[in-house]
């Protein structure tokens, strides 16, 4: 069995160092088409608009099953 610490393996490494102003910097970049970003910075954009997402999106608390 794996543990995983929802605070640091349960998103990606580069949002820890990236505040709301660079992730607000670097998705204007994606919609704007430019090229500056890295590609983690955008897999990181991903990750914090997926999190956003899923969390307006939830209709009830997390479950853990167990088998």
């Amino acid at each position: 069995m794996r543990y995983v610490d929802p605070d640091k393996d349960g998103i990606h490494p580069l949002r820890l160092t990236l505040d709301d102003d660079d992730m607000h910097e670097i998705m204007q970049g994606i919609h704007d088409n430019e090229d500056w970003m890295s590609l983690e910075e955008i897999e990181a954009a991903a990750d914090y608009l997926f999190d956003m997402i899923t969390g307006e999106k939830q209709t009830h608390l997390g479950i853990t099953t167990l088998q």
